[in-house]
């Protein structure tokens, strides 16, 4: 199954977040201690590293990978996005080719059926809002 188990309890900083990579010089390893250089000191901005991980920026290690390396061009980096959520959220957009377009309930409701019962809801409605926040951000 291609969906992600990550979520961000901030999905509305979702936007700070990657503007603050394409600020800041790549670093060797993408660690905690990263995000609070970029001035992300709470434990729930933590959680986005593995969001990171999961859209294929970062490798498991948190060292960055190729698609981390494309994203800091500035004309393409929102299409980079757009392409790593594709890719991660491929059984969403199996169901629904414009997935990205889906209604915030309507994105629950597809998670709750791919993920089968595996997932409780308070974890879906986070991974959905985490969904919404990225393609928010991505340009489809």
């Amino acid at each position: 199954m291609a969906l992600p188990d990550s979520y961000t309890q901030k999905p509305g900083a979702i936007p700070a977040y990657f503007d603050a990579i394409l600020n800041a010089e790549a670093p060797e390893r993408f660690t905690n201690k990263f995000l609070v250089n970029l001035e992300f000191k709470s434990t729930n901005d933590r959680l986005f590293v593995g969001i990171l991980k999961d859209l294929g920026f970062l490798d498991t290690d948190g060292v960055p990978k190729q698609r981390y390396y494309e994203f800091h061009d500035r004309s393409q980096s929102r299409k980079v996005l757009a392409d790593a959520i594709k890719e991660a959220y491929s059984d969403l957009f199996e169901v629904n080719k414009e997935a990205h377009k889906l209604a915030p309930d309507d994105i629950k409701n597809k998670l709750r059926t791919l993920y089968a019962g595996s997932k409780s809801d308070n974890v879906i409605s986070k991974i959905s809002s985490t969904f919404a926040g990225l393609c928010e951000y991505a340009d489809f």
